[in-house]
């Protein structure tokens, strides 16, 4: 959770104290170097009402269960993703990420076990992505990750990597977990950001029926 709010509030409490003193000190003669106690208050309740700021601008922003950004910020931010690309001819990947036999999981070993599972896999995806890229929890089991100017290259050693620590995962809890990914690019592939979803989640479906065929399961 950052600190913005509380930040800028205590910055502007304490230059309003100071401005206080000097104005009393050289009006009113008030002693210069007396402890502030009203100040101090002051500023106790202002750094309060900064961290509920913060607090409601982090839940609004972050999903409460992964902490991973939530639908109605990529919503908001990928409009100004898709500026900075177009300014620097540049090209964003999307990755659209959905865990298998999850209602089994849910339905086998209970909601705690699942929601285990989501956190597990939201920290497997912010291990192996940058500072630049967003990860983002869509809805229920499904996952994005935006990543400006990545290549072809990347792409398959993010996929491999995390292909490979959910395997890890599923190891280390004795329970079967995979994932299936799509991907899709702006702009060669589609131009907003519902089109790449759609052309991503068609690539995700096609990658987990195939799956699933090799497996003998039922999608």
């Amino acid at each position: 959770m950052k600190y913005i709010g509380r930040i800028v509030i205590t910055i502007i409490v304490c230059i309003l104290i100071v401005v206080a003193r000097l104005y009393g000190n050289i009006y009113y003669d008030y002693p210069a170097y007396k402890f502030p106690y009203f100040g101090v208050i002051s500023l106790l309740i202002c750094w309060w009402l900064g961290s509920q700021y913060d607090k409601v601008r982090f839940y609004s922003e972050k999903d409460t269960l992964t902490e991973l950004f939530n639908r109605r910020f990529v919503i908001q931010k990928f409009p100004r993703l898709l500026k900075r690309m177009n300014k620097i001819d540049g090209k964003l990947r999307l990755f659209f990420i959905d865990v298998d036999y999850f209602k089994k999981i849910n339905d086998t070993y209970g909601h705690e076990m699942g929601d285990k599972v989501l956190q597990s896999i939201s920290s497997i995806l912010l291990a192996n992505v940058t500072k630049k890229d967003i990860v983002a929890r869509w809805s229920g089991d499904e996952f994005l990750i935006i990543s400006p100017l990545i290549d072809g290259k990347n792409e398959e050693v993010i996929l491999m990597r995390v292909r490979s620590a959910v395997q890890r995962l599923s190891e280390e809890i004795k329970i079967e977990v995979s994932v299936s990914i799509g991907s899709s690019v702006y702009p060669n592939d589609a131009k907003t950001l519902d089109a790449l979803l759609n052309i991503a989640d068609r690539k995700m479906y096609t990658m987990k029926s195939k799956t699933f065929d090799e497996r003998g399961d039922r999608v």
